[in-house]
């Protein structure tokens, strides 16, 4: 019997020596293993930065459209962003329009500053700075009157009163109509139509309302400014005639005369004397 239990304790402690020395190798293998591993940072492509040595820039004062003519009905090419950096190759006898290096065409007001030596296509040697120079007047030195030693009696026509000068005209801006418009007697949508401009027409602004919402053309006709292509120049605030809108008939021109009315016939009283209605004057009785 002691033998027996000898060898079931052997067996025991046998097992249990087996299972520990497997768990641990077990445990061993399947346990993670961390490796340190370099990491690769992907490095970001840096922008390429152009390189504007030698060629002549100006800074885009706000977003142009680009286009293949130097004329406002041209096809749009592209387009520049407020602050963006362009390249020029030169601009028009006018300073009006400029070329960049890709041959595309843009309004020299929607630019910071124009390079002085920038050229003035066909017209060799001719620069931006040169061509405002020539069109500067030279102000005309002042010299003072001469002083008097005693004092004169005013003149009469310092005494009369000084008319006021009229007002020249507003020269006119050229514009190409962009999209069918509407040309109405006043600045406003209240007033009459009295004509029409197709797309691409081009026309003569001499002026604008206070809102600066409409423009007033050559002809007198008014036009809403969204219609048309940007103006190159802003245009004179100029007072709109006293026109009736097509819908109010108290501005009716006051001195039309009214219509006609036929008087009522008054019949002429009768005679006392006579028993007729005449109105011929007596003749005369005849001389003795």
């Amino acid at each position: 019997m002691r033998i027996v239990a000898a060898f079931v304790l052997l067996a025991v402690l046998g097992g249990l020596a087996v299972f520990l020395t497997f768990s641990s190798s077990w445990g061993a293998l399947l346990a993670p293993q961390a490796r340190a591993e370099p990491t690769i940072l992907a490095e970001e492509a840096a922008t390429p930065t152009p390189d504007w040595t030698g060629k002549l820039t100006a800074t885009v004062s706000q977003a142009v459209v680009l286009r293949a003519a130097p004329i406002p009905a041209a096809p749009v090419v592209g387009m520049l962003r407020r602050g963006d950096t362009v390249a020029l190759a030169g601009c028009d006898a006018e300073v009006l329009w400029c070329q960049t290096e890709d041959k595309s065409w843009l309004l020299s007001y929607m630019l910071d500053i124009l390079p002085g030596d920038l050229p003035i296509l066909d017209h060799p040697g001719l620069t931006v700075k040169t061509l405002k120079d020539a069109l500067t007047p030279t102000p005309e030195p002042f010299t003072p009157p001469p002083a008097t030693a005693e004092p004169t009696a005013p003149s009469l026509a310092l005494l009369l009163p000084t008319p006021t000068p009229t007002a020249a005209s507003p020269a006119s801006i050229e514009t190409v109509v962009n999209d069918a418009a509407n040309l109405r007697a006043g600045p406003g949508t209240d007033f009459a139509i009295i004509g029409k401009a197709a797309p691409g027409t081009s026309v003569q602004v001499v002026g604008q309302n206070e809102s600066g919402e409409w423009y007033q053309l050559a002809d007198g006709a008014w036009i809403a400014a969204f219609l048309v292509e940007p103006l190159i120049a802003p245009p004179p605030v100029v007072t709109p005639d006293a026109l009736a809108p097509a819908n109010d008939l108290s501005m009716n021109d006051a001195s039309a005369s009214p219509p006609a009315v036929d008087a009522p016939v008054i019949p002429a009283p009768e005679e006392a004397t006579g028993g007729e209605n005449d109105t011929t004057v007596n003749e005369a009785p005849p001389s003795s």
